[in-house]
């Protein structure tokens, strides 16, 4: 917790500032601002000494010569079905090529005494302002080359290092913060998290959560209104921000941010990994998890494997395609950690603006266009490798690989048929390698109408309730003007889930619901009705959910479920469950519905 890093009169600058947010992440911490920047490599300002000038500089010119490579390298490699031209490219690295932004990023490093980092955005900055100045439309379009470069950059500057560490009780502010930076600076303990963009079901504060890290969001221009070393309160129960603190704001906030830092499961065991309901169904609980470390507090609390575990983590985490050694090496720890109860690993679910940049040739619509398996099967050589670590690292454990985005038969089969070649392949060369399940993720409507064919090719499923909602209901996940349409409680959504449940279970499949709606008191009688036996959650919500599943009853679970298929729509089955909740469960289940959005 804060104390004396927050001066007595933190206040004094311009007074206290409060500023209502949407709550993301449960807790309230206290701590100072610091301000991330970029797109794809999230990155602060940081004061370096004499003796680091020149290692910057030296780092700054290693990252033109990479950043060069690669867009050569990119030239040939744009994959079937991406609308990019070697053009792009050409017209990238000519600038990069420039010898005076190289000149320009070192003198800043130089004059002001920063990290290189900083430097390529004071620089290009300027760039990208010259021509979105200029009159003429085509010309003034050219600045996404610009911040398209300047992230190239700034990722070849990473260079396989890890980011700087935050100081302690850093709170990290940004315009919309990547989950791979706040993954790769989660061992840095940061206090909290604001941005100005994001939503309750994006990846970033899935992680938060995971974290157990208080955060908000929805904060209009919120890096025009803090500075990096801000003193700041961050109340994720009601949605607020407090900068620059009084004293007397400071003590009324001080006991509650060390009673939530305090709360942790370190003291709690659970000694029966079985959850069951009170008539006896039993209900197996996973957990999603990107960082092996958080697994060890996951099953001491009675997680029973690992439902979901985002492969696409590692691919920021070494800013771009892992090698295959690197992926092996990842995946049989995560395996290792899970032991018998398993892995489900998750292959690339990423899109081309993540591979190749912002100007590949910028899809209208990203969530519907060349992404995760799609990708996958159109670029099959980096899909291979994956699938090759795969199969190196399943030997001895239980791995199961988990194909995103599917929307029919095909994919299954072509990736079944990808696996078996690179087993034939590591096998001529007397590498060992297991058998790994093939799963589907059920998250587009296509794949719910074709379920039964599906299954017929799958080892098992998943139920990605996040964008299985997004899809249904057209409701974009990220994007707040919709978050009114964007309902977990939908008919059509409900149909989807039930649909998806009685199918997994006539083919006598198993099935893992592994989306928020999992993870949320709120609504697991209706899923325990719906059928659902395998839920995957983030670690903080498995005794939450462990609690509500041992106090209820299947029966009246089903009953539940069988009311909703009456509504018409979201608001008639909120007030159903609310009213079954009340009336029924509600020592299990807090009323704290009204405190968030509803999901």
């Amino acid at each position: 917790m804060l104390d004396s890093k927050i001066p007595r009169d933190a206040g004094r600058d311009g007074g206290e500032i409060r500023l209502n947010a949407r709550a993301m992440s449960r807790g309230v911490a206290i701590g100072h601002v610091v301000c991330l920047h970029g797109n794809t490599r999230q990155f602060f300002r940081v004061d370096i000494d004499d003796a680091a000038v020149e290692r910057e500089v030296m780092r700054t010119r290693a990252a033109f010569r990479l950043a060069r490579r690669q867009l050569t390298r990119l030239r040939t490699e744009v994959p079937v079905g991406v609308s990019s031209i070697p053009g792009i490219f050409d017209a990238q690295r000519a600038m990069i090529e420039d010898s005076s932004l190289l000149a320009k990023v070192e003198a800043v490093i130089v004059e002001q005494k920063v990290n290189a980092e900083w430097a390529v955005k004071v620089i290009t900055d300027v760039y990208i302002s010259k021509y979105k100045a200029i009159p003429d439309q085509h010309l003034r379009e050219r600045y996404i080359d610009i911040e398209d470069v300047a992230e190239r950059i700034l990722n070849s500057l990473a260079g396989g290092e890890r980011s700087v560490p935050l100081a302690k009780d850093s709170i990290i502010v940004a315009t919309e913060l990547m989950p791979s930076t706040l993954a790769e600076q989660s061992g840095s303990h940061p206090t909290a998290v604001i941005t100005e963009h994001g939503g309750w079901t994006s990846h970033t504060f899935i992680l938060a959560r995971e974290l157990n890290l208080p955060a908000v969001t929805g904060i209009r221009k919120i890096l025009r209104r803090v500075d990096t070393g801000d003193a700041a309160i961050v109340d994720g129960y009601n949605g607020r921000v407090i900068l620059n603190p009084t004293e007397a704001t400071l003590e009324q906030y001080r006991l509650p941010a060390a009673d939530f830092q305090q709360l942790n499961y370190n003291d709690v065991t659970v000694t029966d990994a079985k959850a069951e309901t009170l008539d006896g169904r039993e209900i197996t609980l996973r957990v999603n998890v990107d960082l092996p470390e958080i697994y060890k507090n996951a099953k001491r609390i009675g997680a029973r494997g690992i439902g979901l575990y985002r492969s696409e983590f590692l691919f920021n985490r070494f800013n771009g395609y892992p090698t295959e050694n690197q992926q092996y090496e990842a995946y049989r720890e995560i395996a290792e950690f899970a032991g018998a109860d398993g892995v489900k690993i998750r292959t690339f679910d990423i899109g081309p603006e993540q591979v190749f940049g912002q100007s590949h040739g910028r899809e209208k619509n990203p969530a519907l266009g060349l992404r995760a398996i799609r990708l996958g099967l159109a670029n099959d050589r980096q899909l291979r490798t994956q699938l090759r670590a795969l199969l190196r690292a399943s030997h001895g454990t239980q791995i199961d690989i988990v194909i995103p985005m599917v929307s029919g038969v095909d994919e299954i089969v072509e990736v079944r048929s990808l696996l078996d070649r690179e087993s034939e392949l590591l096998g001529s060369k007397g590498i060992t390698c297991g058998s790994p399940r093939i799963g589907a993720m059920i998250e587009v409507p296509s794949a719910v109408f074709l379920i039964d064919e599906i299954l017929d090719e799958s080892d098992f499923v998943c139920l990605g309730t996040n964008d299985l909602v997004q899809y249904i209901l057209a409701a974009d996940r990220d994007n707040e003007s919709v978050a009114g349409w964007f309902r977990s409680l939908h008919p059509a959504v409900l149909r989807a889930i039930s649909s998806v449940t009685a199918a997994a279970t006539r083919a006598g499949k198993p099935l893992t619901v592994c989306g928020e709606m999992a993870g949320s008191p709120f609504y697991i009688p209706l899923l325990v009705g719906l059928g659902a036996t395998e839920l995957s959650m983030n670690v903080n919500s498995l005794l939450r959910v462990r609690k509500v599943i041992s106090g209820l009853a299947y029966a009246e679970a089903a009953e539940l479920a069988r009311e909703t298929e009456k509504c018409r729509s979201a608001d008639e089955i909120e007030a159903v469950l609310e009213r079954h909740i009340a009336e029924k469960w509600s020592h299990l289940i807090l009323p704290e519905r009204g405190k968030r959005s509803r999901i």
